[in-house]
């Protein structure tokens, strides 16, 4: 009999296992990799995933899958592969990656039924109940009209339906099972149309029925209209249109509209732009791997504003032209207008975009247009790479820097960046990496030639790079002034606006104030669930965190001392622009944060104000210091380039420059010259220096320097085991374990930081510690986490206690 590996959704905290089953006769021909089962586990129904068709089995007396979910796979076996790498390299459950990658339209609520036995009969079981007590015969007396849902009883009932419910499946008078509904639905539309054109005898024949007569004048004048325009337009009921049919002068149909979200007007471009010989040497290297078929990586270093997403366009061009499919990356949502406003407004309905903004229809149009293949391109954020492009040839990751690229919360905890590497090598695809201030493991790969290195060093516009001036706030408060703003800054926004020019200014805190702190005592008001500040928002009046949604109103006294001296101090996004707004009040600000972009379509919509200069300044936290492309900016402010400095994350250094370059890259695209003002408490920092100068090389010589030192990637590799609980003992207690067996079996090639409270020692009440695993073999590495995990938790009974494993982590926050 054949036998399916299917992997079951029963998570421990140890890893989701696969289980080997035989195939029924009846399911041996429809059922394939990818589809979706229900099979045995214990006492139970679990549904799982059929990942493999295994020769034979160690296991003993396999049992039979139950039932088939899916007619069709709803996950390819490329992509199958593809997870179960994700699994293995992440060591993340494999059950949780393929629920992640499910298509939309095959997500589905799960809900548990109950129906009687076909077998029994009412009136003996009726007999029988008279002997037992009455909430056994109330249950049958209602499963006899029919299946029931067990919460439908369970409410009607009480909580002791389940155990009665238990005793009836014992004697053999009811059966379990679960249904399966699915969460989205494709949007199919009634339409109708006229079959005739009006001839003299139609008019005769609808002489005495005007209302039938307008409808088909309408329908022949105006052509195919869906019944709710129908209804609207014309005022119609069912019966009309109804008695149009019987007499078979109009038709009905129906068909799938695909909906697509909103491309705003402003960011519609097609025009043909000539490409410099930077760009076309990029373009020649990258067709050339197209047309080999055979994996290769590519890493384009190229200057903010050096035209890097036209040789992305041409690129994907080249791949469709070839029959190939493609996927390009975006770190933020905010890009996604402008990239996708210039790539549709070239390649049309081939390009379908992805992201969490979009409704559940939305999405599922998406995913079905590229698996049916009448869409051959994705734009999206990091979940896209999943997404199931056919033939698929190209992968794009611009700004492949970016730590949003990396998923911490909830697993799979994958980096798009590695995957993208491995679904590119199972594709025999070729893998663009893109950014003007690379990942240093990015680079240091492309210098030793394992990635293609291709230089962008000028801009297409010819123009030179913005002028960058630092200012060093320790002087300008010696000076007497306690401004936000530099002076500098003032003058050059006051100097800006009296030109009609635009300002960005980029903070990366969002709110009013970032904490707020009595100044008798001198400690700060903190969130009652987390071991953070609370931040201030001035449009609500409370203190927020933005860590658990904590929110409160400020107290009129300190609850440590009871003094009355509270003060706000820090700044945030919403006192810039409250400051902005009283010192320059004629000029129309907009900010963007987290706080003004939770709407659908927010983001092209505040970005289409400042587009067409409705605004004169920009404020924002980091979703604006990437990829936006506004001709008429020449002014770029960085308010406190500190805040990214002072974390406590090795990385802290890079992500300074790289937010620093990027910003500075927003100033001076267009015909006229652009500056840049940085402010900073530490201005002879490396990255700072080199940020002035944008000079990655220069900073890419002095942080590789560094980690070479440090002993910190590209020179080894890391893992992170959280452990969080409750108790803050529980948690070091097993971290002190998990320590020890590492020590004890692995010391020779694994060095261990920590146990150790993380930066952020507690977040929804949740105690916080952790360990650091450094070395220079991650399969290693890999084992020794594993091992520790395994040993740790055999026969743990602790039920809140959480541990997480992070492969390669983007942050030790």
């Amino acid at each position: 009999m054949k036998i399916a590996a299917v992997c079951v959704n029963v998570s421990t905290k140890i890893d989701t296992k696969v289980f080997d089953y035989h195939v029924p006769p009846s399911m041996e021909e429809v059922l394939r990799v990818g589809c979706r089962v229900q099979v045995p586990l214990g006492s139970q129904l679990c549904d799982g995933f059929v990942v493999d068709f295994p020769n034979s089995s160690e296991a003993m007396n396999l049992k039979e899958i139950k039932d088939i979910i899916d007619k069709e796979p709803v996950i390819s076996q490329e992509m199958v592969e593809l997870a179960l790498w994700v699994s293995a390299y992440y060591l993340s459950p494999l059950h949780k990656i393929l629920e992640y990658i499910l298509p939309p339209y095959a997500r589905v609520q799960k809900e548990k039924w109950v129906k009687l036995e076909d077998a029994c009969s009412l009136g003996e079981l009726t007999q029988t109940l008279a002997l037992l007590d009455s909430l056994l015969k109330n249950i049958i007396e209602a499963l006899s009209k029919g299946p029931q849902k067990i919460d439908k009883l369970i409410k009607r009932f009480g909580a002791n339906c389940n155990g009665a419910l238990e005793d009836l499946q014992s004697r053999g008078v009811l059966n379990f099972y679960w249904q399966f509904t699915p969460l989205g639905k494709e949007k199919i539309i009634t339409c109708f149309r006229a079959k005739v054109n009006i001839e003299e005898k139609i008019a005769e024949q609808l002489k005495r029925a005007p209302k039938q007569m307008e409808v088909v004048q309408y329908l022949v004048t105006n052509g195919p209209q869906s019944k709710a325009q129908l209804t609207n337009i014309l005022g119609i009921n069912n019966n009309i249109l109804a008695a149009l049919i019987n007499k078979g002068i109009i038709e009905k149909y129906e068909f799938r509209e695909q909906r697509l979200p909103e491309v705003h007007e402003e960011f519609a471009n097609n025009v043909v732009l000539e490409l410099n010989n930077y760009q076309k040497e990029a373009i020649k290297r990258i067709n050339e791997a197209l047309d080999a078929e055979i994996h290769t990586t590519f890493l384009i270093h190229g200057i903010t504003g050096s035209g890097k997403t036209e040789v992305y366009l041409t690129s994907i061009n080249a791949a469709l032209k070839r029959g190939r499919g493609a996927i390009l990356l975006v770190p933020e949502i905010a890009l996604t207008p402008q990239i996708i406003g210039r790539f549709k407004s070239i390649l049309g309905d081939k390009v379908v975009v992805l992201h969490s903004n979009l409704s559940q229809g939305e999405r599922l149009d998406a995913w079905e247009s590229l698996r049916i293949g009448q869409a051959k391109v994705i734009i999206g954020v990091r979940s896209a790479i999943f997404a199931p492009v056919q033939n698929l040839g190209l992968i794009i990751i611009d700004e492949e820097h970016e730590t949003t690229y990396k998923q911490s919360e909830p697993e799979p905890r994958y980096h798009a960046r590695e995957v993208a590497l491995k679904r590119a090598q199972l594709s025999n695809a070729v893998l663009v990496l893109g950014s003007a201030t690379p990942s240093i493991e990015s680079y240091y790969f492309a210098q030793k030639g394992e990635y293609g290195l291709i230089e962008m060093p000028e801009r297409v516009t010819k123009n030179s790079l913005p002028d960058v001036k630092v200012v060093d706030l320790r002087e300008e408060f010696k000076l007497g002034n306690k401004s936000i703003f530099s002076r500098a800054l003032s003058e050059a926004i006051t100097e800006a606006l009296n030109k009609d020019e635009q300002i960005i200014l980029f903070l990366n805190r969002r709110g009013f104030s970032t904490f707020v702190l009595c100044r008798e005592c001198g400690s700060p008001l903190k969130c009652r669930n987390c071991s953070i500040s609370l931040t201030y928002h001035a449009a609500t009046l409370e203190m927020k965190c933005h860590y658990c949604s904590y929110k409160t109103r400020v107290p009129p006294r300190c609850p440590s001392c009871g003094s009355s001296f509270i003060r706000y101090f820090g700044t945030g996004t919403q006192q810039v622009e409250q400051e902005l707004k009283l010192i320059w009040p004629q000029a129309k600000v907009t900010r963007m944060d987290v706080d003004t972009t939770g709407n659908k379509n927010a983001h092209q919509n505040l970005l289409a104000v400042f587009k067409k200069g409705e605004s004169d300044i920009l404020v924002g936290t980091q979703m604006i210091t990437k990829g936006l492309d506004f001709p008429n900016v020449t002014l770029v402010g960085v308010i406190a380039a500190d805040i990214s400095l002072n974390l406590p994350d090795y990385t802290s250094g890079e992500r300074t420059f790289q937010l620093l370059t990027q910003v500075a890259g927003r100033a001076g695209r267009g015909a006229k010259k652009g500056q840049v003002i940085i402010q900073t408490y530490s201005p002879d920092h490396y990255s700072i220096e080199a940020g002035k100068k944008q000079d990655f090389l220069q900073f890419y010589q002095q942080e590789l320097a560094a980690r070479r030192v440090m002993d910190y990637p590209p020179f080894s590799y890391l893992i992170r085991i959280l452990v969080t609980d409750y108790h803050e003992k529980t948690v070091i207690v097993y971290l002190e374990a998990f320590s020890e067996i590492i020590k004890k079996d692995f010391v020779d090639n694994v060095e261990i930081l920590g146990p150790a409270q993380a930066p952020i020692g507690k977040i929804k009440n949740r105690c916080r510690w952790q360990i650091i695993l450094k070395g220079k073999n991650l399969e290693l590495l890999k084992n020794a986490a594993l091992y520790g995990l395994h040993q740790t938790l055999k026969g743990e009974t602790n039920k809140t206690l959480r541990v997480i494993l992070d492969v390669e982590p983007q942050s030790i926050l």
